[in-house]
């Protein structure tokens, strides 16, 4: 009788200690395995969020190549003497509104406040901080341009008897660029021609920096004989010894690709 019981206590003992192993084994199976298979379902969707964010960094596209190529050709002449710009410590009022009228290019007429508005928001961004004043006379000989707010209008004032202002004739070299969502970075090499002094003449020499064309000094190119453009086999002489200029884009949602900032 006792060895019946005695070998049913065993069985007993035998089947509990396979049900637990049992508990261990699903355990084991449903912590370790089945996490380690999520995991690895997993890590595809974190490595494609990852493309996803690196996909955002671009190389320039064509277009957007030719576009900002194009506003670094219309700052450079009247913005150059303001170069480097920190971004941090934009253009003052003056100098962005004296960019506008060099635009607009119809000095002596009245100019019309959305005139001045389309030009900032297209070179400086829909949401440029400047200001509608008064545009003084880059001489220091009072008003040029008096604005009436009244009329949302800029009034020339006829009492300034001199030229125009100066500017710097300058070649763009394209080096690279990188969109970042809307941010844009692009690097140029900046060639100055002869600084014009309000009065132009053809440009005869060329300089790699904008204090050389100032003072007409350490020319890189030339003098020529006559007016010259820079060709591309020349250029490829003095790449290596020229300056890097890199300008600072914020595009917003009109694509206007507003100058941030100019590193040099």
């Amino acid at each position: 009788m006792k060895e019946r019981q005695s070998k049913k206590l065993i069985i007993i003992i035998i089947v509990l200690l396979i049900c637990l192993l049992g508990s261990i084994s699903y355990i084991i199976y449903d912590k370790v395995f089945i996490k380690e298979q999520i995991e690895t379902k997993e890590k595809p969707k974190e490595k494609k969020k990852n493309q996803s964010v690196e996909n955002k960094v671009h190389a320039l596209t064509e277009t957007e190549q030719q576009q900002i190529l194009s506003q670094i050709k219309d700052y450079t002449p009247s913005l150059a003497s303001y170069f480097p710009i920190d971004e941090t410590h934009p253009l003052s009022n003056q100098a962005v509104l004296n960019f506008a009228l060099v635009k607009i290019g119809t000095l002596r007429d009245n100019i019309m406040e959305s005139d001045i508005e389309k030009i900032l928001q297209t070179y400086f961004g829909k949401k440029h901080p400047y200001q509608h004043e008064d545009i003084n006379c880059f001489a220091g000989d009072g008003v040029l341009y008096k604005y009436n707010s009244a009329k949302r209008e800029y009034i020339f004032q006829n009492t300034h008897g001199h030229g125009g202002q100066g500017s710097y004739a300058a070649e763009i070299f394209y080096i690279d660029g990188t969109a970042d969502q809307n941010k844009y970075t692009v690097n140029v090499h900046i060639v100055y021609g002869d600084y014009c002094g309000g009065v132009c003449g053809p440009t005869l020499s060329y300089y790699k920096t904008r204090e050389d064309s100032m003072n007409s000094q350490n020319p890189i190119l030339g003098p020529y004989e006559e007016p010259h453009t820079i060709t591309n086999e020349e250029y490829d002489t003095i790449k290596e010894n020229l300056p890097i200029t890199t300008f600072i884009f914020e595009k917003d949602e009109d694509n206007n690709y507003g100058l941030k900032a100019v590193k040099n």
